[in-house]
């Protein structure tokens, strides 16, 4: 009897694991488009887009972000990055993240319920976690947070809406 369990436990999770997978992919799925919001950010007043494409022949989905800020002193800038979430096996998702301030990170994300939580960063340098969250009324929550000697601060969050076609 323990034999014929031991048979259906391991048939169990060699099919949950790709299932686990294509979750991931099928996140991921959900995201794709592009979203915009309006909201303070990196403190000002900015407009943000972000656009999730399938990339380099669907091995990768593919994160454009950019944010327009303008400070209550009249300053103005846009940041912006990209990053390339490699799709494959496993649970836990590899990314890049390039920006124009001149970071480049790794990303170590995984999904948790209806959100993508993406660590990127290294050991010994700059490290920071963004949490992706669908939300029930079809927005997508993006909150960010870095690492400091004290702990996780949150230094960012906006709610977006998805752009669709006319």
């Amino acid at each position: 009897m323990i034999r014929v369990f031991a048979v259906f436990l391991g048939v169990f999770f060699l099919l949950w694991a790709p299932a686990r997978a294509e979750d991931v992919a099928g996140l991921l799925e959900q995201f794709e488009g592009e979203w915009t919001s309006d909201g303070p950010a990196f403190g000002g007043a900015a407009e943000s887009i972000m656009i999730w494409a399938p990339a380099l022949n669907d091995k990768f989905y593919r994160l454009d972000y950019s944010v327009a800020v303008t400070r209550d002193d009249g300053a103005a800038f846009t940041f912006e990055g990209v990053a390339h979430y490699q799709l494959g096996e496993g649970e836990t998702l590899s990314a890049y993240w390039a920006d124009n301030s001149g970071d480049l990170h790794p990303i170590h994300a995984t999904r948790d319920g209806d959100a993508l939580v993406a660590h990127w960063g290294v050991d010994g340098a700059k490290q920071g976690r963004t949490r992706y969250e669908l939300v029930s009324s079809g927005e997508l929550d993006v909150t960010d947070w870095i690492r400091t000697k004290d702990g996780w601060r949150q230094f960012n969050s906006n709610r977006f809406v998805k752009h669709t076609a006319e």
